[in-house]
């Protein structure tokens, strides 16, 4: 394996993101057949955690290489009065326009840059796509092409932004309070449910694939013009693993704030149905990778190459009476997967290796650099430096809806409980993993939490007064104050 800096050109970087896939779901799991065979020639790290518990955080804090509560436009509160967000974030600028982002850089290392995005806030709208040659916002093809008459329908509140959101609430809540209290609180909840099943058939969120082929012939047709013969930095985000769920009949909601608020009972039907189909669109998105590799093997991608797969965050699941994410950084929510392969000759290469201690995908910004300029040959060295690693919850993304709950939460007692779920959660913890320990601190807010993740991998002791101590000199050493 070369070690020198003598190639014929860079060597290309390829990033397979699988959004909201949770480490526990895919080391060991049967229906992941492409990782499973990558293992034995690829560095594995079996605790790696995502900077932050959405989307926006994550790949903000790997563009930019800062944690997250240093990036002002991603930790923003953004459940307030007057809050800009917007349900899709289309207009949303989470990095300002001269941010130096990681396909910045590689650019002045002679690398072309393409960003193939099924996440809506992933795209060049967000300023998350700064610094990319090319930009495919597959996302917003794939909304269009499974229900063209509603995206048509609901695309003026888009283009029209806060404004016209701010104006449609205004006029909902005057038209109901010509409606009595007890049929009004029924018809509000009749309306979520109805608008989370419309937005969920919008985008076919109901069915398998999320973009796994569009992405296949996008990325098809980008290598066919003649881009294979260049260094190039690709990076796929996935989003077959995002919510809403194929899960079959109605007897199951999948609007998570009715049951973070205790209106919806979150019980063990609900979580099986919903992790179930998680699931397999898991063991789906792993199919759509394969085929992914077999067609970068295909046009000479693969002849010197490094392939990364990870994932932005996790996904709750009932654990800690949590559902989905943008929920405090439990594991479930923050060990992503992250599997590291060198390619040579379009072949896998090398002898297989465990990292058992946890490392910060923060850290994938500096260690892809070194790779792009050959001071290392993978994936390795710089993903094991940080004695701390962090993963912070600055809170909750579902915040576009707060004027429209403050206008409606004193008549109605479903909108008041989704209002305090919501206020409860949309509070800063930052998680502090060192070694075998873990510390959730929540400045204040709540009682703090130690857990050994060694002997209670669940999470479920909270140890923290026996080892005050501990959680002290963590706190300290890692900064968060």
């Amino acid at each position: 394996m070369r070690k020198d800096n003598t190639r014929r050109r860079n060597k290309n970087i390829i990033v397979l993101l699988l959004d909201t896939v949770r480490a526990a779901d895919v080391y060991g799991a049967s229906s992941v057949h492409t990782l499973r065979g990558l293992s034995r020639h690829s560095t594995v790290y079996k605790k790696a955690i995502s900077p932050g518990t959405w989307t926006a955080p994550s790949h903000a804090s790997l563009f930019m290489n800062k944690k997250v509560s240093s990036i002002k436009n991603v930790s923003q509160n953004f459940f307030k009065k007057g809050t800009k967000i917007e349900p899709w974030f289309v207009r949303t600028k989470f990095l300002n326009g001269n941010d130096e982002t990681l396909a910045r850089k590689l650019s002045r290392y002679g690398y072309y840059s393409a960003l193939f995005s099924n996440n809506p806030f992933l795209t060049s709208f967000t300023n998350l796509a700064l610094g990319f040659d090319k930009v495919y916002d597959i996302w917003l093809q794939s909304n269009i092409k499974y229900n063209s008459k509603l995206a048509d329908r609901v695309s003026f509140v888009l283009k029209g932004g806060v404004e016209t959101r701010e104006r449609l609430f205004s006029v909902s809540n005057t038209v109901g309070r010509l409606i009595p209290g007890p049929l009004f609180d029924k018809a509000y909840i009749s309306l979520r449910k109805k608008l989370d099943r419309s937005v969920a058939n919008a985008d076919g969120t109901y069915k398998l694939d999320r973009g796994v082929n569009d992405t296949y012939h996008t990325l098809e047709k980008y290598l066919n013009q003649g881009n294979a013969y260049m260094p190039n930095f690709i990076f796929i985000n996935y989003i077959e693993a995002h919510e809403n769920y194929p899960v079959k009949g109605d007897d199951v909601v999948q609007d998570k704030w009715l049951y973070m608020s205790g209106i919806e009972d979150l019980d063990d039907y609900v979580k099986k149905k919903l992790h179930d189909a998680y699931v397999r669109r898991i063991g789906y998105l792993d199919g759509g990778v394969s085929n992914v590799l077999k067609m970068l093997k295909k046009h000479g991608v693969l002849d010197d190459a490094t392939v990364i797969m990870t994932s932005d965050h996790g996904q709750l699941f009932g654990e800690h009476g949590q559902l989905y994410h943008s929920m405090f950084p439990y594991r479930e929510e923050v060990e992503v997967p992250l599997v590291s392969t060198n390619f040579e000759n379009g072949e896998p290469v090398g002898a297989g290796d465990v990292v058992e201690n946890p490392v910060s995908l923060l850290s994938l910004h500096e260690a892809i650099m070194n790779i792009a300029t050959g001071k290392e040959d993978r994936l390795n060295g710089n993903m094991r430096k940080r004695r701390y690693v962090l993963s912070e919850h600055a809170g909750i993304s579902e915040g576009w809806d707060h004027t429209l709950l403050t206008m409606l939460k004193g008549r109605s007692k479903s909108a008041n409980m989704i209002y305090k779920a919501k206020q409860k959660y949309n509070t800063r913890v930052t998680a502090v993993y060192e070694g075998r320990l873990k510390l959730m601190h929540y400045f204040g807010r709540r009682p703090d939490e130690l857990y050994d993740l060694e002997s209670d991998p669940s999470e479920s002791e909270n140890i923290l007064q026996s080892n005050r101590g501990a959680a002290i000199s963590m706190l300290h050493g890692s900064g968060v104050s």
